[in-house]
């Protein structure tokens, strides 16, 4: 997969560490409910934390659930802002 392919957005993180993926985006790239995506996070304002690589699972509200593991390296909290990339199937 290439680079130039990604797709990059801001979002707040939701409790329980969830993301809203933007409907626009979602009918760009023709994501279905339970779909698996490729993506990964990075907190805005923090330097020196880098983007963080991840599979989730789209749910039928088009939220994705960060990964215990990925949210505690990353540091998230709620209400934060973050920078989240999107890596489309080719």
């Amino acid at each position: 997969m290439t680079r130039s392919k990604m797709i990059d957005f801001l979002a707040v993180v939701q409790k329980e560490h969830r993301i809203q993926i933007p409907i626009e985006i979602r009918q760009h790239l023709k994501l279905e409910p339970k779909q698996i995506i490729h993506m990964g996070v990075q907190p805005i304002g923090r330097a020196f934390v880098s983007s963080v690589d991840f599979y989730a699972r789209l749910s039928v509200d088009g939220r994705i659930t960060v990964p215990w593991e990925v949210s505690l390296r990353c540091g998230l909290k709620a209400r934060e802002m973050i920078r989240v990339y999107l890596y489309p199937e080719d």
